[in-house]
Order: structure tokens, then sequence, then C-alpha cells
């Protein structure tokens, strides 16, 4: 009778440790997705600030005369099979009234008051940047932003 309550006892405390270690399992399984989900928003938050600057190259390196830059989509790239895509529409050209820039714009450019220096050249960028693996979309983050080019 003895060696029959052993058993059960050891049952017991097998069925006892396996348990702790599913939950340790299922811990460190959302742990390892937490750090994968995060270090793909900072790439992308990255890649968003970098897609940002070369706009505002293109921008500043566009010929006018066939009017302005309406759309830039800056070069893809890929880190560890994850190929992260931008697409950048400008929607709008704060331009001074009477630059000779605004007559270069005619559908995007909107005439402001010459408040100051600072004012002349501004740009709104919607920014969209995509994080994806084969065709699945992992990431996806969009960001309005005006910009001085």
């Amino acid at each position: 009778m003895r060696h029959a309550f052993g058993i059960w006892q050891a049952i017991m405390m097998i069925l006892l440790i396996s348990g702790m270690m599913m939950i340790v399992l299922k811990y460190a399984s959302i742990s390892s997705k937490h750090v994968a989900n995060t270090y793909i928003k900072e790439q992308s938050e990255l890649f968003v600030n970098s897609a940002v600057e070369q706009t505002l190259l293109a921008i500043a390196f566009h010929d006018r005369s066939g009017g302005c830059l309406g759309h830039f989509s800056p070069p893809d790239v890929t880190v560890r099979g994850i190929t992260y895509h931008a697409d950048i529409s400008i929607t709008r050209y704060y331009l001074q009234r009477g630059s000779s820039d605004l007559a270069l714009c005619p559908t995007l450019g909107y005439a402001i008051e010459p408040s100051s220096a600072l004012s002349h050249g501004m740009a709104l960028l919607e920014v969209s940047v995509t994080a994806s693996k084969g065709s699945t979309i992992l990431k996806r983050l969009l960001r309005r932003t005006l910009q001085q080019p």
C-alpha cells in the first residue's frame, strides 16, 4: 500500500512541474513575439525617417519646370528577410504669395501670406511604410508630416 501512494505522489509532482514548464514556455513565446514585433516597428520608424529625408532631397533636386514633385518612392530596403517599402505622397506645397515657385506648382501649390522667410517652401507629406515578409504584411505605418525642404 505504501508503494502505490509513492507512485501517485510522483505522478502528481511530474504533472505539477510539467504544468509550470508549460506556463514558462508560453510566457517565453509571448516575450519573443513581442521582441520581434518591437524590432520590426522600430525598423519601420527608422525607415520612415529615412524616406522623409530622401523625399526632401528629391524635392530639392527636382526640376520644377515640369511642375512640382507630387509622389516619391525611395528604393526598398531588405533586412533579415523583411522588405521595407515606402510610398510618399506630397499633397501640398505652402509657398509665399508672389514667389516664382508658386507659378511652377499650379496644382499642388498653396499661397500663403509672407510672414517670414522660414514659412516659404513648406511641404505636406503623407508617408506610408509597409514591412512585409513575402506576401505577408507584418507592419504598416502611416505618418503625415509638414517639412521644409
